[in-house]
């Protein structure tokens, strides 16, 4: 079962200029997820796409083989949907399983990727059609008004909130052939993994990029 990592990275972005490959703790999020990835162990390939030459350059210079696809800029932009860039992206790779990794969690290191590939090995088929990583959320949701994780009395304390849960997207792993099928990376039977000592934090504006960054330097000594 050949099982390949895919790393889609723009070149551009809209809410952090040119997120992928700006200077993040003496490296870029393109540089450090590669390097990640290289000390994966039960991975037989990383591909890294993307519209930007810059983005390809990284992969180029990644300390292990990484397979550059060049995609058509038009799967960069806001005109295609993103089921139509999983499905064109899924149709260009060769594997029976895809790891899709955004290089935007720059927490998740080399053992969460090898511990989420061998339990999906082990449930993935029959019983679960995908593996999805997620955050459990400890707030009191309402939907259309009503309560969705909790009853207004007996109130329940915010830590015994239980069974609702957001996807962060920092691993999916599915069968190839689904992500074209689906156009999607959610089947109908995911299995949730959980790890509440990883930080699955996802950079998606100015602030969680300063943020990350400057956790990212303690963390690495950088300071």
């Amino acid at each position: 079962m050949r099982t390949i990592a895919l790393v889609a990275a723009k070149g551009e972005s809209e809410r952090v200029p040119r997120k992928n490959i700006r200077p993040f703790a003496n490296a870029d999020l393109v540089t450090i997820k590669l390097a990640q990835l290289a000390e994966v162990r039960h991975l037989d390939g990383i591909v890294l796409s993307s519209e930007s030459d810059e983005v390809l350059e990284r992969g180029r210079k990644a300390p292990c083989d990484v397979m550059l696809y060049k995609r058509d800029p038009l799967y960069s932009t806001q005109q295609v949907p993103m089921s139509e860039v999983y499905r064109h992206l899924a149709n260009k790779v060769v594997a029976d399983v895809i790891v899709w990794v955004p290089v935007t969690n720059p927490f998740v290191e080399a053992e969460v990727y090898d511990d989420a590939i061998l339990i999906y090995k082990a449930v993935g088929g029959a019983e679960y059609d995908c593996l999805l990583s997620v955050t459990e959320l400890k707030d009191y949701v309402f939907y259309r008004g009503k309560p969705v994780n909790f009853t207004p009395c007996p109130w329940p304390r915010s830590q015994d909130l239980r069974g609702l849960y957001a996807l962060n997207l920092a691993i999916c792993i599915l069968r190839r052939q689904d992500m074209e099928a689906w156009g999607s990376l959610v089947g109908g039977r995911p299995y949730f993994y959980l790890r509440d000592d990883v930080d699955f934090h996802d950079i998606d504006d100015m602030y969680d990029f300063e943020e990350c960054e400057a956790k990212y330097k303690r963390l690495k000594g950088l300071e």
